[in-house]
């Protein structure tokens, strides 16, 4: 019940992506970034164990090949083509993290937006719980805070399918789209 209140009560979401770093740049220049799909405003992204930036040649063709991507906490973000290879960077960054915090507090939370930046209508999930879908939340989630115990993933279709991307425990994306998954959402799972 405290669930559906939370969601009720706080009607904001947005998806994720902007790098920290590159958002903190922006914010001590004074500079705003654009909301555009143009390449040069995505994060550099490891395919295959090769790191290509968005300035790179070859950077398009291999952002069009990744289904999932796993951002770890220090912003690193991977990109795989099936899910059963995300699937296991996912559950080792899991289980590590569950040996770290041990037992389950249920006061660590998710937060999500409609707009970028933090802005607009927003919900929370706790840690543990999961939403295979969205209701009138699908495809409008534009930025994220995830849990701070063992992160957040966001899948494009309901149940759990389609694209994904995880987000790391404490990693903020204020602007989705530069990770390519910009309104996107439709069920999410908070570890």
């Amino acid at each position: 019940m405290k669930l559906v209140k939370k969601i009720a009560m706080g009607a904001t979401v947005s998806a994720f992506a902007l790098s920290l770093m590159v958002s903190s740049a922006l914010a001590q220049s004074g500079q705003s970034s654009q909301t555009s799909n143009d390449v040069g405003a995505l994060s550099p992204i490891i395919f295959e164990g090769v790191t290509y930036a968005p300035g790179d040649a070859k950077f398009k063709a291999v952002l069009n090949k990744v289904n999932h991507t796993v951002v770890e906490s220090d912003g690193t973000a991977y990109g795989y083509v099936n899910a059963a290879d995300a699937d296991k960077h996912v559950n080792e960054i899991v289980a590590k993290l569950s040996e770290e915090v041990g037992t389950l507090e249920s006061n660590y939370i998710s937060s999500f937006w409609w707009d970028a930046n933090y802005s607009g209508a927003t919900f929370e999930l706790a840690s543990g719980w999961s939403l295979p879908s969205l209701g009138a939340w699908n495809d409008e989630i534009s930025s994220v805070k995830s849990a701070n115990l063992r992160g957040t993933r966001l899948y494009q279709h309901i149940n759990y399918g389609g694209d994904s991307i995880y987000l790391a425990p404490n990693q903020n994306e204020n602007r989705l789209s530069e990770r390519n998954f910009n309104d996107k959402a439709s069920s999410i799972r908070v570890y």
